[in-house]
């Protein structure tokens, strides 16, 4: 019997280099594009991150006076630290950038102070008609608790009659506790239309109105890489009122909403309330592209900017294009977001920072303008997702 011995070889199934180099650079494609997917996904998430922080407190203000009917509204604070104490801020001492903030606080009007009882009320002094005095009842001091809310040199609303408008008026003297001879006077300014008469010894109910002052709210800290950049940041689609170039200032912005949720007043940089003439428009971005006020003003080394002011400012095409290749700002940052408030209706909006082409820079319409000119037609550019947004018919914020 024969035995037959079979050899059996085992058949092994591999890959070439060839093979194994075409895997591999698959996968390097792979990996590439999907990098480049996660990078763009987070470029500008820091900014995207802050705006949202920054519409949401600003909603919680505007709900907040429509729910105790009263004004509500923001502070956003400049980011300087006086070293010396001085009293101001001056170049190469203090530090921090006066036209960057980080920080935002909730404001509120109190209630109304009417006097200490139901009968209270105030004596017309010396009317004319441009404006009257008010002093308290010599005898009686019906406003004697004024002292702990009020001081001289205060500036106030007062509603007369429980009645019509609200008028301006300035605390001239205080009485103390001790109620020395000099009563309390309070000065109201009547508007030039006016047609209400007042006579000397009339007897007047009242309704005082304070000054908004913070609340209990926890305030908005936005991270440290983050800011409210105010260097142009302002009121309309031109304008960068809440930039300071103004040496030993560190005023802080303030606007209130009225109980209907429009923005009812505005102070920019310690200015006395007014009526905003436009939307309010807020640059978010990174705090290392904020230009300094006291840069620009002289050489305090933060940012080492080299700008010329302006009256008025600074020139906008030198943040667009500027001559040291190593300066940034958000203005010519794609990934700055505009935080936006119609001023009419309330509406409060996040949208990109318009990258401005050179373009546009370049185009014979923008080369003939003046430079102040120049500085709005950026701005306008910059905001002009914001307006899009924002566009009311008949608004007046062209």
């Amino acid at each position: 019997m024969s035995l037959y011995k079979r050899n059996h070889r085992e058949v092994r199934h591999g890959m070439t280099i060839v093979e194994l180099l075409v895997v591999l650079g698959v996968l390097a494609i792979l990996l590439g594009i999907a990098a480049t997917a996660v990078k763009t996904g987070t470029r500008g998430k820091k900014q995207r991150e802050a705006a949202r922080q920054v519409n949401a407190y600003i909603a919680a203000a505007q709900a907040k006076a429509q729910q105790v009917n009263r004004r509500v509204g923001i502070e956003i604070v400049r980011n300087l630290t006086d070293v010396d104490d001085s009293g101001d801020f001056t170049s190469g001492t203090d530090t921090g950038i006066g036209n960057a903030s980080l920080l935002m606080y909730t404001i509120e009007t109190p209630p109304p102070y009417a006097g200490d009882t139901v009968s209270a009320g105030l004596y017309v002094d010396s009317p004319s008609l441009t404006q009257i005095d008010l002093i308290d009842d010599p005898s009686n001091r019906v406003a004697t608790s004024a002292s702990t809310l009020l001081s001289a040199g205060d500036i106030v609303e007062i509603r007369l009659n429980y009645r019509g408008p609200k008028y301006p008026a300035e605390v001239i003297t205080m009485h103390s506790s001790g109620m020395p001879a000099t009563p309390f006077r309070l000065r109201v300014t009547l508007p030039a239309d006016n047609r209400e008469v007042f006579y000397t010894g009339q007897f007047v109910p009242f309704q005082i109105y304070l000054q908004p002052g913070r609340t209990s709210t926890t305030p908005l800290q936005l991270p440290t890489d983050m800011c409210i950049d105010l260097t142009c940041s302002g009121i309309g689609n031109v304008g960068n009122e809440f930039a300071n170039w103004v040496a030993g200032s560190n005023n802080s912005i303030r606007f209130l909403f009225s109980p209907r949720g429009n923005v009812d007043r505005v102070s920019v940089n310690g200015s006395t309330w007014g009526i905003p003439a436009g939307n309010l428009h807020m640059l978010v971005g990174k705090y290392d592209y904020a230009v300094d006020a006291l840069d620009v003003m002289g050489t305090d080394g933060i940012n080492e900017v080299t700008v010329v002011p302006m009256a008025g400012g600074v020139n906008y095409e030198d943040y667009l294009t500027p001559s040291n290749t190593d300066l940034n700002t958000n203005l010519a940052d794609a990934t700055a977001m505009w935080v936006s408030v119609n001023f009419l209706t309330g509406q409060i909006t996040t949208t990109r920072n318009k990258l401005i082409q050179n373009s546009f820079l370049n185009s014979g319409t923008f080369t003939t303008l003046s430079q102040s000119e120049k500085n709005q037609a950026i701005l306008a550019e910059s905001r002009d997702f914001a307006r899009s947004v924002l566009i009311v018919q008949g608004q007046g914020d062209n």
